[in-house]
């Protein structure tokens, strides 16, 4: 464990109101505050929240869903959920093929130290696979179930590695290969042609694609390192030799291709769908597919026809997220998890010959929920390069309140390269319902989904683009009747607390108060202090700060730095064992702002990491940020 004592002492230096409980230490927060629940959070969960969609049985007849430590099953839409398998420990998603065993990894307070274990369902036995401290995790099963794949720092802190092991022999793996990178992926392995798909990640907008021999470990690369690609999935294709990838090598958007292992050459097949390629799914026999496609946030269905190439929309997909897209072994049907603003999960299932798609439901009483939560409806704002003046419109979702002159909540996503999708949110909904608060989510320059010239619009000395993103979104707000340009408050996590943090310095007129989770303050100590196989990940997306003039610039838009600018309220939530955004950057920032006297609530959980997850932490937290905004929006 670091030692944040002596950054404690050096805030009490700075405020004399200490709270604290075992797991917290609070500053700047009163004592009633710190106590006030609000019980009316716990309504706006949605009831509609199937177990999740794992897979299917191995004869294709039945669909398999995670109950946590029972597994699910049901022949069809219409049958009674059952109870396949049980265990003493939660399933996770990594089922080995014959589903006899499963995955998981464990760490200690977030502090994504991953232990690897794996669980024996028919003898309700788990035995570790990889020491204690040793980073070991994202594990792969081989399609035999003979062998394991995963990923680990042990050998040297600041360099991920990929690994094989045989699942039967005590402590033996093969380093497979180096410098793998912490965002590496195996897309697949097939057991049959003894090799592995898997992709090693420089940045978002640039990964390398590798064939591995599984049993010689021969490395073959297959792009060619001269352009940057991003790759998003790719699957062997059975009885050819053959494989579908998908990537943007030579487009704006992530296409699928097909790829001849022998010729080497691509067929794109995709070259009308101008939106991502997310997800590809084939059956046993190498005949039918399945693929999804992001299409400003929201999903569509295709199913392909291998041996012609030739697809078709599935037009009876109601708009939503498609997740975890699974085809049944004999290629008849096609599941997903299904997921909206206005319900938790829903579990669909496509039947091919038939053209039809099935909700799967518990039997009995339909699932509903008591409350009509708000649709996320989408829209763009404009915002305005103030350089070049160029004009980009801005994607965004806007849950709407029915009061008039409502105040407005701007939650900002991290990554930076994540997308704001219209998935369920509780806490929205209850802003929405209980406060008559506008929830606003905007894909501000940085997001994916918008093509890969978007994504990189933030990159290195471009990272205030984004930032002005949020001016014209305040400029929108202005414009709009039903909502109060004078209650505005600004939320986000990660990445997305740096926004609020550089927000509230270039705004401090326009934005009434903020809510930073574990947000970037300094991007010099930020680069120096984030978990060493994370830090050469981060300097191609953000900057390297061993460059002077990307130094300069770094510091200079470093919020820490920018602290005589922000004249609004501030809530800081962070947790002591984060990897990624070390907690003494929150601490930094609220000394800086604290010496000058202006309000700032800070809560540090030492049970936590990268974000607030456990329930109670997560609770005092939406608690806090619910009596912050009451305050400082005037809400009654």
């Amino acid at each position: 464990m670091r030692n944040y004592i002596t950054s404690i002492v050096v805030l009490l230096v700075f405020q004399t109101t200490l709270l604290a409980q075992d797991n917290i230490v609070a500053y700047g927060i009163p004592d009633n505050v710190f106590k006030k629940e609000y019980a009316e959070i716990n309504k706006y969960r949605s009831q509609i929240n199937f177990p999740p969609f794992i897979g299917w049985s191995l004869d294709s007849k039945k669909m398999l869903f995670n109950g946590g430590k029972s597994m699910y099953a049901m022949k069809n839409y219409k049958s009674e959920i059952k109870e396949y398998k049980k265990s003493s420990q939660n399933f996770s998603s990594h089922l080995s093929p014959n589903h006899k065993y499963f995955l998981y990894q464990e760490d200690e307070n977030g502090d994504e130290e991953y232990q690897l274990f794996v669980y024996d369902i028919a003898k309700n036995t788990n035995k570790a696979l990889s020491k204690k401290g040793d980073k070991t995790y994202d594990p792969f099963w081989s399609s035999d179930n003979s062998k394991i794949a995963y990923k680990s720092n042990k050998e040297k802190a600041a360099r991920v590695d990929l690994y094989v092991r045989d699942i039967s022999k005590e402590n033996k793996a093969e380093l497979v290969f180096k410098d793998f990178s912490d965002d590496g992926q195996i897309y697949d392995w097939s057991s049959d042609k003894e090799l592995i798909l898997a992709v090693k990640v420089i940045s978002e907008n640039d990964k390398v694609l590798y064939l591995i021999n599984d049993n010689s470990y021969a490395i073959e690369q297959l792009n060619s390192g001269n352009t940057e690609v991003a790759y998003s999935d790719a699957k062997f294709i059975p009885n050819r030799n053959a494989c579908f990838i998908v990537s943007d090598e030579f487009s704006e958007f992530l296409q699928l291709h097909y790829y001849d292992l022998a010729t080497r050459e691509f067929t794109t097949i995709t070259t009308n769908i101008h939106w991502d390629v997310e997800a590809i799914t084939i059956d046993k026999q190498g005949q039918k597919a399945a693929f999804s496609t992001n299409e400003n946030g929201l999903s569509q269905l295709y199913i392909l026809d291998i041996p012609t190439l030739k697809y078709t929309k599935v037009n009876e997909v109601p708009n939503g997220i498609i997740s975890d897209l699974t085809m049944n072994p004999k290629g008849t049907e096609v599941g997903f998890n299904f997921y909206s603003s206005t319900f938790s999960r829903k579990i669909y299932g496509y039947t091919i010959k038939e053209n039809r798609l099935n909700q799967y439901t518990r039997k009995g009483k339909p699932q509903t929920d008591s409350i009509v939560f708000v649709k996320a409806e989408p829209f763009t704002f404009k915002s305005i390069d103030t350089k070049t003046n160029n004009e980009y419109k801005i994607p965004a979702y806007i849950y709407k309140s029915k009061k008039e002159s409502s105040p407005v909540f701007i939650d900002i996503h991290g990554g930076p390269e994540y997308q704001a999708r219209a998935s369920f949110n509780g806490f929205y909904q209850y802003l929405v319902n209980e406060l008559g608060v506008t929830v606003i989510v905007p894909n501000i320059r940085g997001s994916n989904g918008y093509g890969k010239t978007y994504m990189k619009m933030d990159d290195g000395l471009n990272r205030e683009h984004a930032i002005q993103d949020i001016g014209g979104l305040l400029k929108w707000i202005k414009l709009q009747d039903y909502l109060d340009e004078n209650r505005v408050a600004i939320h986000g996590e990660s990445y997305g607390g740096y926004v609020v943090l550089a927000s509230l310095a270039k705004f401090p007129n326009a934005i009434k108060c903020g809510i930073d989770i574990v947000g970037i303050s300094n991007w010099i100590t930020y680069l120096n202090n984030t978990s060493a196989y994370r830090r050469d990940l981060r300097r191609v997306e953000f900057g390297d700060e061993r460059n002077t003039e990307m130094n300069t610039y770094l510091k200079k838009i470093s919020p820490v730095n920018q602290v005589n600018d922000i004249k609004s309220p501030l809530l800081i939530f962070q947790g002591l064992h984060d990897p990624r955004v070390d907690y003494r950057e929150a601490e930094q920032m609220y000394e800086s702002i604290n010496k000058q006297e202006k309000e700032v609530w800070y809560v540090l959980a030492k049970d936590e990491g990268h974000g607030f997850h456990k329930y109670k932490n997560y609770l005092l937290q939406k608690n806090l940020t619910i009596s912050f905004l009451k305050k400082h929006l005037s809400i009654e």
